[in-house]
């Protein structure tokens, strides 16, 4: 299990990622600006998630660390 985040700060895009949060991502958020998703099996059940945290917001895959649930 991995623990993901979910940056509170848009991309210029429009949506909000997430992200491991086990030090192998390149590009994390900035601590103050982490949501803590909780400890997930897979992106898919990490970005599920902050789909309701965040209804109707848009959430993306980090393309750099979750490549797999990166869409845009």
């Amino acid at each position: 299990m991995i623990r993901y985040v979910l940056n509170r700060n848009p991309q210029s895009t429009g949506e909000h990622e997430v992200h491991k949060d086990d030090g192998t991502c390149p590009t994390p958020p900035q601590y103050q600006n982490k949501i803590d998703l909780g400890y997930h099996s897979n992106c898919f059940s990490a970005v599920e998630k902050a789909r309701a945290l965040y209804s109707g917001a848009a959430i993306d895959g980090c393309k750099y660390c979750s490549p797999l649930c990166h869409t845009r």
